[in-house]
């Protein structure tokens, strides 16, 4: 073994050697790592602009940077219509506007879990996909799922101050479960 390494350390020492080189195969290479590295140069910072461009870093690197900073998914879902409104709505002492925001929280729901990624033409085809890990109160929400559904085909139906509050809190739970608000 120790005949390997020394035979090794031999040719090292041979091929190191400068007084073996010519000044010219020198002059030649050092012209030529500097033409490669300026080649390489070229090509990283022409690559690292393309990327920026295009907007994989922001997507690949900085979104996830975000979501560990706020620790909150970076999911781009916007709620289409204040969220303050439809709880102001539902503590009205209209019976309409409590209507109405009932029926906009379950749309705003509907509209979330499709940007989301949920597929299913109604809010409980999208509901059937999800489980208790997810959203922990999901029999609240078909719940009121269905008293939303009564309230959009039955106009007669009635529906108090305190149910309309308890119904657009059980989707505001929602939204924070999935960590939309």
């Amino acid at each position: 073994m120790e005949v390997i390494i020394e035979s090794l350390q031999e040719v090292l020492k041979y091929i190191a050697n400068p007084e073996l080189i010519s000044p010219t195969f020198f002059t030649v290479w050092q012209v030529l790592r500097i033409l490669f590295l300026t080649i390489s140069a070229f090509f990283i910072g022409l690559l690292v602009y393309l990327l920026s461009v295009n907007g994989y870093l922001e997507l690949r690197f900085f979104e996830d940077y975000s979501e560990y900073r706020k620790s909150k998914p970076h999911l781009k879902v916007e709620l289409g219509k204040d969220w303050n409104d439809v709880i102001e709505h539902a503590k009205s002492e209209k019976e309409a506007e409590r209507k109405m925001a009932i029926i906009e929280a379950d749309d705003m729901i509907d509209s979330a879990l499709s940007k989301i990624g949920y597929s299913g033409e109604t809010l409980l085809d999208k509901l059937a996909g999800l489980n208790k890990e997810i959203i922990p109160n999901i029999e609240e929400v078909k719940d009121a799922h269905r008293k939303r559904r009564d309230i959009a085909y039955d106009p007669n139906k009635s529906i108090s101050r305190e149910e309309a509050e308890k119904i657009v809190s059980v989707y505001e739970e929602v939204f924070k479960d999935l960590r939309i608000l």
